[in-house]
């Protein structure tokens, strides 16, 4: 295995730990209200969390490869996983799938994909202007 090949496997462990994460929490029976944050926030900001995460494993953590094509599977894979998670919960006592909450999670999945993107072009106009 190369460094090259490596690095682009270690890229994908933010996004496999974070779904790992997210697949624990839709274990439970329960989860407690946070202070403030709706559910549908929460759902937002974690599936935003995922694309960014699926942003950072497709792209091999290189600002150069991401592609309008890229962000689009980084948001495509983390609205697929949303869905698998509220199949998921059909299954877990105390826990019934909603589709509102895969449009949660496809709205923040949406958002950080955006923000991105917004990112890498100010990123490349600030490197292309001094070099």
């Amino acid at each position: 295995m190369t460094s090259s090949d490596w690095r682009r496997w270690v890229a994908w462990l933010p996004a496999i730990a974070w779904a790992a994460f997210l697949f624990h929490l839709s274990s439970l029976p329960g989860l407690p209200a946070l202070d403030g944050v709706d559910d549908k926030q929460a759902h937002a900001a974690a599936y935003g969390v995922l694309a960014f995460c699926c942003v950072i494993g497709l792209s091999g953590a290189s600002l150069r490869r991401i592609t309008p094509a890229l962000l689009v599977t980084a948001l495509v894979l983390a609205v697929c996983y949303g869905v698998s998670d509220e199949l998921h919960q059909a299954f877990v006592p105390g826990r019934e799938p909603d589709v509102a909450d895969v449009f949660a999670d496809a709205v923040g999945a949406l958002l950080a994909v955006a923000l991105v993107w917004a990112w890498a072009i100010l990123l490349r106009r600030r490197s292309s202007a001094q070099g």
